[in-house]
């Protein structure tokens, strides 16, 4: 599922979060892992050509010997590989992935802005939106340790669109011998009542929901190729996005693997709703898989 890792990092201890997790997938799935590191351009000092050239040198020569270090203390069986480019951050990361096969990109929530300012809406949110493979965050909040990939939760929602996180998330819970959680989340019909007049026949949709969802994931377990699966059926006290993130807080979820679409289908993105709050929310890792 994944041959070629792309971690981009901006020098702070931040970002570099994301290495340890991008390691041991890369090590489990005998992936091609690559640091990457972009230099700002010094437009102000386009000005003067050969001091414009000296500082983009040096900026590289910074840049690659940083790498190295961080590549050497992976200490990783096949080294891994590392580049510097010269750019706008979120651009040049796109065209690398596209032009280089990037199948995944793993990177921290947060870089030198620090705690106090999301790179949402910055650099992380445009790769989010545009690169052409899957993406996972890691959320700066947690350490992650070398081998902490124990347990993979697959939020469902019973379309085809939210399924394709299935695959990915059962190849990489094979590949790094974790147990696979697959949840759905049913929504409270009594949130929609101000009184008690319908109780009964609300009392029924919500049974059968359930009814539903639960033969839906037993379809879905029973397709697994290794048993080591669990399912569970939720019903949201809240929105779907906190109760994800209340089942992986409360089952000590490692990585959540999720669709950037679901039920709202390709013309309304799940950003700015489900998954964008799973992601500013968990204290773990979320990947999220492209629409293909």
């Amino acid at each position: 599922m994944f041959s070629h890792i792309l971690v981009p990092l901006d020098g702070s201890a931040l970002a570099e979060r994301a290495l340890r997790p991008a390691a041991s997938i890369a090590e489990a799935m005998s992936a091609k892992l690559t640091l990457l590191r972009v230099v700002p351009q010094f437009a102000i000092l386009a000005a003067d050509p050969m001091l414009y050239e000296e500082m983009n040198r040096l900026g590289e020569e910074e840049s690659i010997a940083y790498l190295r270090s961080k590549a050497d203390d992976l200490d990783l069986a096949i080294p891994a590989e590392v580049a510097c480019e010269t750019g706008q951050p979120a651009d040049t990361i796109i065209r690398y992935a596209e032009s280089h096969g990037i199948d995944l990109i793993m990177m921290s929530s947060h870089g030198r802005s620090g705690l106090n300012r999301w790179v949402y809406g910055s650099v992380a949110e445009r790769v989010l939106r545009q690169a052409p493979c899957a993406t996972s965050i890691i959320n700066a909040r947690t350490v992650p340790e070398k081998h902490a990939c124990r347990s993979i939760l697959v939020p469902l929602d019973g379309s085809e669109l939210a399924e394709q996180a299935l695959e990915p998330g059962q190849i990489l819970a094979d590949a790094m011998k974790a147990d696979l959680h697959l949840l759905r989340i049913t929504t409270s019909a009594h949130q929609m009542l101000e009184s008690n007049s319908m109780k009964d026949l609300f009392d029924g949709i919500e049974d059968k929901e359930l009814q539903d969802a639960e033969a839906y994931l037993q379809t879905k377990y029973a397709d697994a190729p290794d048993k080591n699966v669990f399912f569970e059926v939720k019903v949201a006290q809240g929105t779907v996005a906190a109760g994800i993130v209340d089942y992986a807080e409360n089952n000590e979820i490692d990585m959540i693997v999720m669709s950037s679409h679901g039920r709202t289908g390709l013309q309304r993105w799940v950003y700015g709703s489900v998954a964008e709050k799973v992601l500013r929310s968990a204290c773990c890792a979320t990947m999220i898989m492209r629409d293909r």
